[in-house]
Parts: structure tokens; sequence; C-alpha cells
């Protein structure tokens, strides 16, 4: 038999969450799963989708920002949607749609609602009141989902923590995983073209991040910590990837510390790998991250990485060995550890080296499409499926 599961994401960008819903579409045994996505339209994530065969369906009324209008419009979409299509499994994604597909999942008795924690959205950086209710919803929304998944340890203990998974059996902890033969390390050749191609010098220390460009992943505070460098060292090139709406903030920001030659912003680059291949260290200075993927994309390259003590990054990166963690905000101590990496390019290898051997082990995209179908069996099975 063949069981038909939606995914349920809410923004088609090109994004940790987005990735993660695209390759366990796309790989999953498909002699025994139909995987199709519900999502906002108009971005690259339908087309990663529409691209690999895959179906799209278009919900406009999935937007980011809290707007009951619409809110309430994608409820009653997604429910009668729901009822129509009679999915065997629907598997929610990201806050917003967790909770909307979670609720319509269970008003429509799809037979098995699983949930997928990428992140929580009631962190420090939010108003007090967006916290207690985001926190309220998550709470509601735990109980209407068969299975949580969580994609790294941080998170369950967050969850645990703050009254979300009251019942330990949901939680199942699948890593996120990336496709590692898409991110080998580069050749002292492609190294050399990649960099050419942005005018960047063979012997440049280059920093460099991949992310959307969004508030909480860190980038001012990395743009100061260049500046820190930068006034010590003399050298060092920043190259920021990834397109956003704090994009003009960031470019002012470079420009009043005078580094308007030396940070590069290149945009959108749907090539992450030629990207990272140019970077000696890889920086995700997140306030929150539920796991962090281009950390293990740059692992993965022998790349030695530096992330905030957050979230669950410090369950992918062990201080000192694949990299370093240093506390979300610290301008000084981020400047410290991206400086200590460039003085000791041997110590950066060596830490690379510890990044490839680290991924190969636990963080392959294989190994989580395995895990999460043996999920979607379980569940069945436990639902009178065979």
């Amino acid at each position: 038999m063949r069981y038909k599961v939606l995914h349920v994401h809410a923004l088609p960008v090109v994004s940790g969450s987005g990735i993660n819903t695209f390759l366990t579409m796309r790989d999953v045994d498909r002699s025994r799963f139909d995987a199709e996505l519900a999502c906002a339209p108009g971005g690259d994530l339908e087309n990663l989708v529409r691209d690999a065969g895959l179906t799209f369906h278009s919900f406009p009324n999935f937007v980011q920002p809290l707007d009951p209008i619409n809110d309430l419009l994608a409820l009653i979409r997604l429910t009668r949607f729901l009822f129509e299509k009679k999915y065997h499994i629907i598997h929610t994604h990201n806050s917003k749609t967790g909770f909307i597909g979670r609720l319509a999942g269970r008003m429509a008795r799809v037979p098995v609602v699983i949930h997928t924690v990428h992140g929580f959205s009631f962190h420090d950086r939010e108003p007090a009141w967006r916290r207690r209710l985001f926190r309220g919803l998550e709470r509601m929304a735990a109980r209407w989902c068969d299975r949580m998944i969580f994609i790294s340890q941080p998170l369950i203990d967050w969850a645990i923590n703050e009254n979300i998974l009251r019942d330990r059996k949901k939680a199942a902890k699948i890593y996120s995983g990336i496709e590692i033969r898409q991110f080998r390390p580069a050749t002292a050749s492609d190294k050399q073209k990649n960099r050419k191609k942005w005018e960047i010098s063979e012997n440049e220390p280059v920093v460099g991040i991949v992310s959307k460009l969004w508030e909480g992943k860190g980038h001012a505070t990395l743009i100061e910590s260049f500046s820190i460098v930068r006034k010590k060292t003399g050298k060092g090139r920043l190259v920021v990837v990834g397109e956003g709406p704090i994009l003009g903030d960031l470019e002012r920001l470079a420009r009043r510390k005078g580094l308007q030659d030396q940070v590069i912003f290149t945009g959108f680059q749907k090539d992450v790998a030629s990207m990272i291949s140019m970077f000696d260290v890889s920086v995700l200075p997140s306030f929150f991250e539920g796991m962090g993927r281009v950390l293990l994309e740059s692992m993965a390259m022998g790349i030695a990485v530096i992330g905030s003590n957050v979230g669950g990054i410090p369950d992918l990166v062990r201080h000192g060995k694949e990299g370093f963690l240093v506390p979300p905000g610290d301008e000084n101590a981020l400047a410290a550890a991206i400086e200590a990496l460039f003085q000791e390019p041997d110590f950066a290898e060596k830490m690379g080296r510890a990044g490839i051997e680290r991924v190969s082990e636990k963080f392959s995209a294989k190994a989580m499409v395995r895990q999460i179908e043996a999920l979607y069996l379980s569940m069945l099975a436990k639902k009178g499926f065979s």
C-alpha cells in the first residue's frame, strides 16, 4: 500500500527547514509514500519541489507575521483540502504552519499528525507578550499531534522546560541531515577559481556566513566582530551570502565601520558549496537556532566553524574540536575566535578534518530520511494500517 503524505511549510524559501522538508519529500521511498507540499508560493523552495517532479500546492494565506484574517482563512482552506484529499499523514514544519496544520489535521481526522520542531518563536529577543503567546500556542498544538520530531537534543530540553513536551514518548530526535556528496572538500584549484570570481586573493583569510538576512542570525554582531579583527590584524575579508529584509541595514553598518571594501554581500546563491569553499572560517552567530545546517555543510567541506552557544548548535559543534562556541551577541568573543583561526591556519585545518569525520558519522540526509520513514510506518501501524 502507498501512503499519501502532505508536508506543510510556511514560506517557499531555501532555509534550513525548507531543505529538510525537500530532502524528506524527495528521498522518501516512493514505492511506499507519495509526498506533496502545501506552502506559500513564489520562492526557490517551490522551484526545488516542482523541478524534482513533486507536487506543490499553493497556499497564499500562509504568511509569516501574525495575521488573524489570513491565518483563519488558511486554517479553513487547509482543513477543507485535507477532507477532500484524504491523506494518511500530515507532516507540519515551522511554528505558524505547525499550529495551523496540526489543528487542521485533527479537525479533518487525518490518521497521523507529525510535527517537526525546527525551533521555537518565543526566544529572548521577542517582546514578553509574544513569548507568552507563542509559548501558549505551542503547548496547545503539542496535544494535536501523534509525534514531534526534534532536530537536536537542546530543542527537546527546551520543550520539556517550557512544559510543551508533557509526554516525552511523543518526542523523536532525528538530526536534520545534509547531502554529504554535495559538500565535499574543494580542491585548491576550485577554491582559487571561486575566490577569483569575487576578487578575493588566494592567500587572504576569509570568514563567511551563509544565512537568510533576518533578525536573530547575528549578522550585525559578525560585522562588528570583523571590524575588531581588521583593526587588530589589518587583514581578512567577510563574505555574507544570503538575502533578506535587513540587507540595507547591514550594508550601512559596513560603511559606517569603513568596511565597504572588505565586506562582500553576494545575495542569494544557489550553489552554496562553491561559496563555502572560499571560506577559511564559517560563522553562524545566531541568537537562537534550532540546529544550524550551514555549520554541518561547512564541516563536511573541511572548514573550521564558529557558532553561538545556543539552541541546537552545541549538539553539532564540540568547542575546540570542530570549531568554537561563543556567547550570542558577544562581539569580542567572536572576534577573538575569528582571529585565532586566522592566525593559526594549521589549527583551523585540524578542526576542518574533525568536522568531516563528525558529519560523516552522524549527519547524513540518508540517515535522516530512513528514520523519518520508520517513524511514519510505526505510527501508521498503530492506527491500523499495514
